[in-house]
């Protein structure tokens, strides 16, 4: 499902008038939410530095990326070593947590970028930043549910150039069906929305087509929605090959998570 740009605050406010008084109890842990605190941080960046995008792309220099990302909910280390070499981000496309960010920011009219300009912060962003932390979550996730093509955080050849028709719409309903506050298995939830929506792996090595349509889900779901208090997951650990790899395990969605899910249905209704 698609909805018009831009993508307007002021007409979701009017929608969720009900639905905030409704959750008002709930205003802490959105206000607690690490996606809409990162997006403050994000804008306010933006609006109190010069950050020119990229001459390639447009995008936010690595200085300002440095910057940015020791100043989120969870700071990142940039810097990874492995087998003795240092591996250092060369675009804002590795940095996920940032390009996440951007893209939502992008994508809900409330930044204009450009290559070799000067990134701006728009007056739909001011209006952002002043309205009620339920709806700013509220609305940063339904960007992402109705405007943003899920695959770029899951950008392999063999989930090929869209998804399914209403994949999305068929995740929502999914997660709108699960016990609140009570972990399922996240097998539970991801076979059946493969299964429904024809999720495929096309790639020629399809082996373990499975267990990589669970994590396009996961990437693509899950982890989304744990960013904004809406989903609790539980790990554990798997073996492979002489050690151990974290998987995930079961899912839960909170109180806060089932109200938002709830307001992502109201946008988009």
């Amino acid at each position: 499902m698609q909805l018009s740009l831009p993508f307007s605050l002021r007409s979701i406010e009017d929608r969720l008038e009900s639905w905030s008084g409704k959750h008002a109890s709930l205003a802490q842990q959105a206000e607690e939410a690490a996606t809409r605190r990162d997006m403050a941080v994000l804008l306010a960046y933006v609006r109190e530095n010069k950050v020119v995008g990229t001459q390639s792309a447009g995008n936010m220099p690595l200085k300002d990326i440095r910057e940015v990302a020791a100043r989120i909910t969870h700071p990142l280390r940039l810097e990874v070593e492995i087998g003795g070499r240092t591996y250092t981000p060369h675009s804002e496309e590795e940095v996920w947590p940032l390009h996440f960010l951007r893209i939502l920011a992008e994508v809900g009219g409330l930044i204009k970028t450009g290559r070799a300009r000067r990134w701006q912060i728009t007056a739909q962003a001011a209006r952002l930043i002043e309205t009620q932390p339920q709806v700013q979550a509220a609305f940063l996730l339904a960007v992402w549910w109705y405007r943003v093509n899920w695959l770029v955080a899951y950008p392999y050849t063999g989930m090929g150039d869209h998804l399914p028709p209403h994949f999305a719409m068929t995740a929502l309903d999914g997660l709108r069906a699960q016990p609140v506050g009570t972990y399922v298995t996240f097998s539970r939830y991801a076979d059946p929305l493969i299964s429904r929506t024809g999720l495929t792996w096309t790639a020629q090595e399809s082996r373990s087509a499975d267990q990589v349509l669970r994590t396009a889900v996961e990437r693509m779901v899950i982890t989304v929605l744990a960013g904004f208090g809406a989903v609790e997951r539980r790990d554990r650990k798997k073996p492979l090959g002489s050690g151990t790899i974290m998987e995930l395990e079961a899912i839960q969605v909170t109180p806060w998570g089932g109200a938002l899910l709830e307001a992502v249905a109201i946008i988009g209704g």
